[in-house]
């Protein structure tokens, strides 16, 4: 696994833990006592009071959720894409299949809890409906990351690695060159040499 790759799981595996410890458990206290804060994702903020989980209140726990997973992911891959261009362009090419396979787990898993959550508060303590997934996840579907993470391939700079081989395939030939010249002609390229030092030498001493 690529460093980024790794890097990338335990800031997934954090976030993760912030929306089950944080988000989804914040909305247990809806319809008791006093207002509920909780992040809308946009800077707003959601306040609510005395209500109950129905209605215009579920409505906005499906519609945050999705923004929130859709910001994640978009954050995330704007922080995979500065880390991979110090790779060369295979490396990078490889981090950025492994990080759209770890961003998909990571939206299923808020998928599935938002679900699960979604039952419980549905729920009177005892008895819990079917299982209704209400939100629209189009814009975070895995067919729409690897879209993304495509379209972060296309952007790598390939002509640059290439600049870069291509100089190196030179500085190569060049100091090839040199040793072949010095090995074909060292029987009168040596002498010579010696010459113009003991020439040197002699200026010196003159």
């Amino acid at each position: 696994m690529t460093p980024t790759a790794s890097r990338l799981r335990v800031r997934l595996d954090d976030r993760r833990q912030w929306f089950t410890n944080e988000w989804f458990f914040k909305w247990h206290f809806i319809g008791k006592d006093g207002p509920v804060s909780i992040e809308s994702f946009d800077g707003r903020g959601i306040h609510l009071s005395g209500i109950a989980f129905s209605g215009s209140a579920r409505a906005v726990y499906w519609d945050t959720i999705v923004k929130g997973v859709r910001k994640e992911v978009d954050e995330q891959l704007a922080w995979i894409d500065d880390h991979i261009r110090s790779y060369n362009h295979e490396t990078a090419m490889e981090a950025l299949d492994e990080c759209a396979g770890q961003l998909i787990s990571f939206v299923n898993s808020i998928r599935r809890e938002a679900i699960s959550k979604d039952r419980i508060l549905r729920g009177d303590g005892v008895n819990f409906p079917p299982e209704q997934d209400g939100g629209r996840w189009d814009t975070v579907s895995e067919r729409s990351i690897i879209s993304q993470t495509n379209a972060l391939k296309a952007a790598l700079p390939i002509a640059f690695s290439t600049l870069e081989s291509d100089t190196l395939v030179s500085s190569l030939s060049k100091r090839e060159l040199a040793t072949n010249l010095w090995q074909n002609n060292q029987w009168w390229l040596g002498p010579i040499g010696l010459l113009v030092g003991l020439a040197g030498l002699l200026l010196l001493i003159l």
